[in-house]
């Protein structure tokens, strides 16, 4: 039923608040000079970001040491549509464009010369959108008499869809090196995330003039572990592979439910008879907070990568990954106390309980080349490059979703070292594919896409 779309945007916004610029709601990866490279880091796995690329080349690492960074990210999307609905009349939206940053902790010590340990804290899954394509319509009945007019009770939300979600995943890694020039590594993921929500829905059977607002904030917990391989057999190549294993946030919180009341005016009896019409307040409740839980799995991954010294100053590397969105097939929402819409009126009254919500996302590639050179001032230069797709297919498409498309990322950075301090910084661009939705479905919105992202990352490490 159209009444219950309300329900869907809890999960499409719990799902979809991260990732903007990969795949799903995943960001790009973890760390400066690997990001610099299109994160085509598995084959090379030389530095503390490891720990989430592939946490085997921990035990190559002979250092003690202490990093700190930050990515910051300004991202942009687009949605046109053709075909309106209530409330959102046929025109080009533009999502509001808002700085977000994430920041990440990484650090590790020598205990002994083959087994190794280490510690991150940083943000796998994060972003958000903010729309304003709801306009209260204010006539427009069918049958109302020319001239009436319809009014609202004041605290309707002027940005009406709004998402924001982060899960910061504390990471603690070991790694054991087998043989000289053999490691395995493993981690664990201890995740927190924190969420919140505000979506405006048309009502089904009152949408000319009742529009449904759902507003969520809640937080959720989730464990996982990541696992890899780093083998060196010769000095100019490094093979590896990692991979990490499916895992399940499960969120709780409150909702807001709110069916928008309106009130008539200048006209006696709406189609002659019925004077039901002129008491709005039958026809609209405030349901008030309900407690929520819900539980949202997140993808395994498994994924290879080459390293090559072309020259002992100059790498090249390349990276491929598949990850494992099938997961996120159906979602079921579970409301702790029933919500009541439309209380006051027996005839059309909803009752909602939990609701199973489709997705049907499907399993992406990515594929990433980078690489570095040093020159003999120390400073070294990277640049990267990635494609990936999209795992949402056009029948789950909606504005909320950042991820529109398969898209291709560009990356360039630089580091260098003074004295125990070195310093990273990188700059990427990811450009979207544009997707066309021409096939209306209970669970997308039709309409043109686009979306595109500026962002840039720092790092700083010390070594003890």
């Amino acid at each position: 039923m159209k009444k219950m779309r309300f329900m869907l945007l809890l999960i499409l916004l719990l799902a979809t608040a991260g990732g903007l610029f990969a795949s799903g709601f995943a960001l790009t990866g973890v760390g400066s000079r690997a990001t610099a490279m299109g994160g085509a880091f598995r084959g090379m796995a030389d530095d503390t970001s490891s720990m989430y690329w592939n946490p085997a080349g921990l035990g190559f690492i002979n250092e003690t040491s202490i990093g700190l960074g930050g990515t910051f990210i300004l991202p942009s999307s687009t949605w046109e549509t053709n075909a309106p609905l209530p409330g959102i009349p046929a025109a080009k939206y533009e999502s509001k464009k808002k700085l977000r940053s994430f920041p990440t902790l990484l650090m590790t010590e020598e205990r002994e010369s083959r087994l190794k340990w280490g510690f991150s804290a940083f943000v796998p899954y994060g972003l958000g959108a903010t729309w304003d394509a709801y306009t209260l319509p204010t006539t427009g009945m069918p049958g109302q008499p020319a001239g009436s007019t319809l009014t609202y009770s004041a605290g309707f939300p002027e940005e009406e869809m709004m998402s924001s979600l982060a899960i910061i995943d504390a990471h603690p890694t070991i790694a054991y090196q087998i043989m000289p020039n053999l490691s395995a590594g493993v981690g664990f993921s201890f995740m927190y995330g924190m969420i919140d929500i505000l979506k405006t829905v048309p009502h089904s059977t009152l949408s000319y003039y009742a529009p449904t607002t759902f507003d969520l904030s809640g937080t959720g917990m989730g464990f996982g572990a990541n696992m890899g391989l780093l083998y060196k057999p010769t000095p100019a190549l490094s093979v590896g592979v990692s991979g990490k294993i499916p895992a399940t946030m499960y969120l709780h919180g409150d909702a807001d439910v709110k069916l928008w009341l309106n009130q008539f005016a200048n006209f006696s009896v709406w189609g002659g008879t019925n004077p039901a019409f002129l008491t709005p307040a039958i026809y609209g409740t405030t349901d008030g907070a309900h407690g929520i839980t819900a539980e949202l799995p997140l993808p395994g991954e498994i994924g290879g990568g080459l390293s090559y010294k072309v020259k002992p100053n100059w790498a090249v590397n390349l990276d491929y990954a598949y990850t494992m969105w099938s997961c996120l097939d159906k979602v079921t929402v579970d409301f702790d106390s029933t919500v009541v819409i439309l209380e006051n009126h027996p005839t059309m009254q909803v009752n909602i309980d939990s609701k199973d919500l489709n997705f049907k996302w499907k399993n992406t590639n990515r594929v990433s080349f980078g690489t570095e050179y040093v020159m003999n001032s120390g400073t070294a230069l990277r640049g990267g490059f990635f494609w990936e797709q999209s795992p949402i297919p056009d029948e789950t498409m909606s504005p909320t979703f950042p991820d529109v498309n398969n898209k291709m990322s560009f990356n360039l950075g630089t580091g260098k070292t003074f004295g125990a301090i070195t310093v990273d910084l990188n700059a990427q661009y990811v450009m979207f594919q544009e997707r066309d939705v021409t096939v209306q479905t209970a669970d997308n919105h039709v309409g043109t896409f686009n979306a595109n992202s500026v962002s840039g990352n720092l790092g700083l490490s010390y070594r003890f």
